[in-house]
């Protein structure tokens, strides 16, 4: 826990979907589901382990995807890493730790990639997470904030799709945003104490915020 602060994906896990003022909107089966700002468009569960004390790796599954049903999100009744079918993987690199008492605040910029993967994810091998068919890719911020005494953490993410790819899911044509579409990730998190491997888990959920504004020469926001 402490080396993963120091140096999280959504998630993971975790993302997606917005016209210029309008409500996100996914593409499924050739419609689009219209998501009301602040809905939830995914929920996450994953894990984290840090390469270096300054970098970041998170990945997991979606547990659920707003306009899915479950048997579209999960090929099998036994709903886990081992049967979902989108996985998640976030890239990150810190850019600021500030130590405030017992907490400690982390930001962190890096990549965070949505995958179709009928193979699936297995915690115990986090590239497993990774090597599906990518459909959504995001550029990310972070801001995690640990406790240091109770060893728990939360996690606010920020991410804009930077590409996206169709996917069909149970006879459906899926295309889970468009670029520029904007989502906000709430996380918590804490070591991980049962099972292998060690490291930390995390579950969270994806709500859809406002597309992303173009910017004018002068470097301000178009208002």
């Amino acid at each position: 826990m402490y080396g993963f602060i120091r140096t999280l994906a959504s998630t993971l896990v975790l993302a997606l979907v917005l016209a210029a003022t309008a409500p996100a909107s996914p593409v499924v089966g050739g419609q689009s589901i219209h998501l009301p700002l602040g809905d939830v468009a995914f929920e996450i569960v994953g894990q984290v382990r840090n390469p270096t004390p300054a970098t970041s790796n998170q990945y997991g599954y979606l547990s659920n995807v707003n306009g899915l049903n479950l048997e579209q999100i999960f090929d099998s009744g036994s709903h886990s890493e081992g049967s979902a079918l989108f996985t998640f993987f976030t890239v990150a690199e810190n850019t600021q730790v500030i130590n405030n008492g017992n907490l400690r605040v982390v930001n962190r910029t890096g990549t965070t990639t949505i995958y179709y993967d009928p193979t699936h994810g297995d915690f115990s091998d986090p590239d497993s997470f990774r090597d599906g068919t990518p459909i959504l890719v995001m550029s990310l911020r972070q801001q995690v904030i640990l406790d240091l005494s109770e060893g728990t953490f939360t996690a606010t993410n920020v991410n804009t799709v930077t590409s996206v790819a169709p996917v069909v899911v149970g006879g459906s044509d899926v295309r889970l945003g468009k670029e520029g579409d904007q989502f906000r990730t709430s996380i918590n998190g804490r070591g991980n104490t049962i099972g292998t491997p060690a490291g930390f888990v995390i579950a969270g959920y994806t709500v859809a915020i406002e597309k992303e504004r173009p910017k004018l020469k002068g470097g301000g926001p178009t208002l």
